[in-house]
């Protein structure tokens, strides 16, 4: 790639900073070194050919991205039944989804680590039989049965969290 050198009369150094060549040619670039490229920006004014209308309807027209708006029905004489169409058409295709599927995905993990946490591995268990296999589990860790042992305290306490996302889970998205 070879060096350009800097656009500015009387600089020989090479050129790293590109700036179009006027407002009216925004495509075509000159370049110049950080010393010009500086006063070259200080200098620029976008506005300088325009009228105090054109620089108005610049800065409306920018609000919108500068791309033409029409207003809502103009130029369409079925605009409304087609906005109808479309919105019947994402909202149908939501019918067949369960309440389930619109539940957060951080919550639907929550849930499997806590049914892993006691040892269930089908996420279809009734709560019944979670309730089951959880008054199993604390029999088997309580201190008033096996002893007070910190690793079984430990382990009791995420046994219970567990649980209590579970009964939370299933009064929120499983039929009753």
């Amino acid at each position: 790639m070879t060096q350009q050198k800097c656009n500015s009369p009387n600089c020989n150094t090479i050129a790293e900073y590109r700036a179009p060549l006027s407002p009216n040619n925004l495509e075509e670039y000159q370049w110049f070194c950080l010393k010009h490229i500086k006063e070259y920006n200080k200098n620029w004014n976008y506005f300088e050919n325009m009228s105090a209308d054109e620089i108005e309807e610049f800065i409306e027209n920018d609000i919108i991205g500068h791309r033409k708006t029409h207003k809502i029905g103009a130029n369409r004489s079925n605009y409304f039944n087609k906005t109808n169409e479309i919105r019947e058409n994402i909202f149908n295709s939501f019918n067949h989804v369960g309440i389930e599927e619109f539940s957060s995905n951080s919550f639907r993990i929550e849930y499997t680590n806590a049914l892993a946490e006691l040892n269930i591995n089908d996420k279809n268990s009734t709560l019944e039989d979670i309730k089951s296999k959880f008054k199993d589990i604390v029999k088997q860790l309580h201190p008033d049965t096996v002893g007070y042992k910190e690793e079984n305290i430990e382990k009791l306490k995420k046994v219970l969290e567990s649980y209590k996302i579970i009964k939370n889970y299933n009064e929120r998205f499983k039929p009753k």
